[in-house]
């Protein structure tokens, strides 16, 4: 007796093929597109790139940081209606802030740059001290530079909070005396340090 013969349609067979041939495309797709991920080089900036860009940043903090510094400055200068003391408080606290608000946005800048925590916190005390030694009033204005969107986020929010600090020092200095409290003397005091020597806290 013969085995039975089982007859497979032409139409189901070839639905059977093409499937078949669909799967074999599509694992050849995805190995195909696992090895050009691997083998793919990632888009780094150049060198000089990156240096202007790290060149940029930094003299958009710094002059966030010099113009609210210069703005306490102006207004401790007057004649307040605070007392002399008070006002030194108030300054002293405004700059200490300030400073640490720059040292900060240097770290970042520092890691941003791929630097370790120590390398960041080495690289923010040196730009703070190249910039305190060469303040950007006295450099030649460069050509501006469009940011990298990380970097421009770094150099926003240190503007955005210089001008709120230096904005509560203007409004805590020129506030009206309590009552009862001496006139204030009619020379006014030195002004605060700009740059205290104090590390951040952060």
């Amino acid at each position: 007796m013969r085995d039975p013969v089982v007859r497979v349609p032409r139409k189901a067979f070839a639905i059977v093929a093409g499937v078949a041939l669909l799967l074999v495309l599509m694992v050849a797709l995805m190995v195909t597109g696992v090895f050009a991920r691997v083998t793919d080089p990632s888009t780094v900036a150049a060198a000089p790139i990156l240096a202007t860009h790290q060149a940029a940043a930094e003299r958009d903090v710094e002059r966030a940081y010099e113009q609210a510094v210069t703005q306490v400055h102006k207004v401790r200068a007057l004649n307040l209606a605070i007392t002399a003391q008070q006002a030194d408080a108030i300054a002293t606290k405004a700059l200490a802030d300030m400073a640490a608000l720059r040292h900060s946005a240097f770290v970042a800048i520092g890691q941003l740059l791929g630097m370790s925590t120590a390398d960041a916190e080495a690289y923010a005390t040196a730009t703070e001290q190249r910039f305190n030694q060469s303040p950007l009033t006295s450099q030649p204005a460069p050509s501006p530079v469009l940011l990298a969107p990380r970097l421009y986020a770094i150099v926003s929010r240190m503007s955005e909070v210089s001008t709120q600090l230096s904005d509560k020092a203007t409004t805590d200095l020129t506030a009206p005396a309590p009552a009862g409290t001496p006139a204030p003397t009619a020379t006014p005091a030195r002004s605060a340090s700009p740059t205290p020597s104090a590390s951040p806290s952060r």
